[in-house]
């Protein structure tokens, strides 16, 4: 997610940031909880969640492979359990908006939990493209031209497309200019976090670009705000 490297200096660079922000949406996901349980509530946990978790475990695989480059069966699964739960997180923010606009007994569990699982079925397809992935010799992943192509194309379709239209529809519901204004302010979280995601995949994915010096010094300037932009529009009001 951040620029990898097994010198330790650049490994604290990468370490470090990377834990802030999984603590911060970990901490965001038990304040909604204490809140309440409800299911718009325990969805956009969801997303925090696993954003969080991804980071953990990407730092893990960023010390793992700095000290023991020899573990290649463990590198894999951690480095698996980084980048899926980060994919697949952006379902929850689609979940969430479709659970708020639309009365229980309309957008069931049943049908949450069908479009859950067909979208996490189908990226976890897609990181066993052929040579999709490959790792540089200090276990640096690099994403061919063909896996972004998939994956944009899988979170556009499934996710921002519908996403975009149901903040239409949730801007149309809403009349008091205060609870629209937290509306834009929260769209503009989303809008935030799924762009961050686009950024990330480019970023494996386009290395020794300029695009990935900048995107490597910009990402947590991205993420924390867009996070903080998602609970204070309209998370911490449910």
């Amino acid at each position: 997610m951040l620029l990898q490297s097994p010198d330790i200096v650049r490994l604290l660079i990468i370490f470090i940031p990377q834990l802030i922000v999984a603590g911060l949406f970990l901490f965001l996901a038990i304040k909604l909880l204490r809140r309440n349980q409800q299911r718009p509530t325990v969805t956009l946990c969801m997303l925090y969640i696993l954003s969080g978790s991804g980071l953990i475990f990407n730092a893990m695989h960023v010390v793992l492979a700095a000290f023991q480059p020899e573990n290649v069966v463990l590198l894999l699964v951690i480095y698996f359990l980084s980048y899926f739960p980060m994919l697949f997180s952006a379902v929850f923010i689609l979940t969430f908006m479709i659970s708020i606009l639309r009365l229980g007994d309309v957008f069931t569990i049943k049908k949450q939990l069908i479009i859950t699982l067909i979208y996490g079925f189908i990226i976890g397809i897609i990181f066993f493209t052929p040579n999709g992935i490959t790792f540089s010799e200090q276990w640096r992943p690099i994403f061919s031209w063909v896996f972004l192509t998939l994956v944009y194309i899988v979170l556009t379709v499934f996710i921002v497309l519908p996403t975009l239209w149901y903040s239409r529809s949730l801007v149309k519901t809403f009349q008091d200019k205060i609870l629209k204004r937290k509306l834009s302010i929260f769209i503009t979280g989303v809008i935030g976090m799924l762009f961050s995601i686009y950024g990330i995949v480019l970023y494996i994915t386009w290395q020794g670009s300029l695009f990935s010096s900048l995107w490597s010094i910009l990402t947590t300037f991205i993420i924390i705000p867009s996070a903080l932009f998602i609970y204070y529009g309209i998370g911490r009001e449910l």
